[in-house]
């Protein structure tokens, strides 16, 4: 190993004799009436024996590692020869051999398979919303429903793509989505298959599809929400309808409760097209929602007035004190499971109570930790909402009066309530050190449910500029987690102020 390499010419090296080492021929070639054929090149010769060298010591250390690790008897010794006279390179180098054809081969993954198994533990794995919770289920009815099997992969294609940025899964999803597309609309000729329940939650998938990759404008998504509602009242009609539709339609209220409170318009036609709905038994929107909708148009309705500084001291009074109330039952609500017993669940005419009372919308069932949380940052946004209409109301009636500054004084602080709303947040995920309420959950679907409120945080009026970087901050995070939210915030589906929606 240690051997200085020999710098005789070629013809005294392979002789073995003394080269004199004269240049450019050795005499003892000239004295012998041969040419000399020369040296070979210091500067190979020097790195030929040093890359020997080299290759021997990582043939030992690797031998050294395999004997730790138990891949040789330690009875023997890799580096004494063995009965048969074998050199300890020559089984440092079979063994090394041996374990390089041991390498797994490269393998073929399928693409739509694992982004559907990613979609279906990210999304479906809390067992709180009824169409996510639907769609491990659904796995055998996807395989025999052409409809929901494409538009489930699509929308697994699309959450895996902006996850992975893999752009040619986004590619592969757009096929899918339009494949969906046109096997709805084939789907609908029929009313036998019309009625299928794979047409419904493919419908409503497919509206999922387009939050993950919206286009300029939420037309899309409302298009296949209202095509789900036309859906859902055929099937109340033609009674075939179950208890899938009350939490289908309960998906689709949320939706449009999204559109009221953070939308683009303010107003949602989804829910325009419920209010009257006599076959939509039990899914229309929580009482205590209605008021807070009816509350905002009634705000917006004053502040469309052209008159607006004229208007009776004691309307306005009464429009400031209707909406303290609404924001202390939105806190009664978001609370109730602290407090005993809870402050909402009254009996009815009947002496029954409602359970449902406090699951927003009976989106969720409020029965774990994870919903609780959940629920309480819904119900918190909500009252975040109101008290910015009511500020905004007192700012364009200028300087208030002294009957008005009575009952502003009730109102909660904006300030605090934003950080309320911050504060379910971090539950929700865990972030700033927090223990996540949601453990079994995946982050898609937290990452669904908690949108609403991380947008309204980001478009506050009481937010400083450490804030709207904070959430902002966590919005990326959370939607580079799980393919849903921040696409639709950065196409501008979101752009009107907070407290003038």
């Amino acid at each position: 190993m240690g051997c200085r390499p020999s710098a005789s010419c070629f013809a005294c090296k392979a002789r073995k004799v003394k080269c004199d080492l004269r240049k450019p021929s050795c005499n003892r070639c000239t004295s012998l009436g041969r040419a000399c054929p020369g040296y070979a090149d210091p500067w190979a010769v020097v790195h030929r024996q040093q890359n020997a060298s080299a290759a021997h010591q990582v043939q030992v250390r690797v031998a050294k590692r395999l004997k730790e690790r138990g891949a040789f008897d330690p009875t023997s010794s890799i580096l004494e020869v063995d009965e048969e006279g074998t050199s300890p390179d020559s089984v440092e180098e079979e063994e090394i051999q041996r374990r390089l054809r041991t390498v797994p081969k490269a393998f073929s993954v399928d693409s739509e398979l694992v982004s559907l198994n990613h979609f279906y533990s990210n999304y479906a794995s809390g067992g709180e919303v009824a169409l996510f919770n639907l769609f491990p289920g659904m796995k055998s009815s996807a395989a025999s429903s052409p409809v929901l099997q494409e538009a489930l992969k699509a929308t697994a294609l699309a959450s895996s793509s902006l996850q992975m940025c893999q752009a040619g899964l986004m590619t592969q999803a757009r096929q899918h989505y339009g494949k969906a597309i046109g096997k709805i609309g084939s789907a609908l000729k029929d009313n036998s298959t019309a009625q299928d329940d794979s047409v419904v939650v493919a419908l409503l998938t497919l509206g999922l599809f387009e939050a993950i990759v919206p286009d300029t404008s939420p037309r899309k998504i409302t298009s296949h929400c209202r095509g789900s509602l036309a859906l859902l009242r055929y099937r109340a009609e033609q009674g075939v309808a179950t208890s899938l539709d009350k939490g289908l339609l309960a998906f689709v209220v949320h939706l449009g409760m999204l559109e009221i409170f953070i939308g683009q318009e303010g107003r949602s036609p989804v829910l325009v097209g419920l209010k009257q709905a006599a076959w939509a038994k039990g899914g229309m929107v929580e009482p205590l929602l209605v008021r807070a909708i009816d509350y905002k148009h009634m705000v917006q309705h004053v502040l469309s007035l052209a008159d607006i500084e004229r208007a009776s001291v004691g309307h306005v009074t009464q429009i400031f004190q209707t909406g303290i109330d609404i924001i202390r039952d939105l806190e009664a609500a978001a609370n109730y499971r602290i407090s005993s017993p809870g402050p909402r669940n009254k009996p009815g005419p009947d002496g029954a109570v409602d359970e449902d009372l406090n699951s927003f919308n009976h989106l969720l069932g409020r029965k774990s930790d994870a919903s609780d949380a959940i629920a309480k940052g819904l119900y918190l946004t909500i009252r975040l909402h109101l008290i910015e209409y009511i500020l905004s109301l007192s700012i364009a009636l200028g300087e208030p009066t002294r009957e008005e500054l009575k009952t502003l004084v009730n109102l909660p602080h904006g300030l605090t309530a934003m950080e309320q709303v911050c504060e379910q947040i971090r539950i929700v995920f865990g972030f700033d050190g927090r223990d996540s309420a949601c453990t079994i959950q995946g982050v898609g679907f937290n990452a669904w449910c908690m949108f609403w409120p991380m947008i309204a945080v980001l478009k506050s009026a009481f937010a400083d500029k450490d804030t709207k970087t904070w959430i902002m901050d966590k919005c990326m995070a959370v939607s580079q987690a799980s393919g849903f939210g921040m696409a639709m915030y950065q196409q501008g589906w979101f752009e009107t102020d907070g407290a003038k929606d």
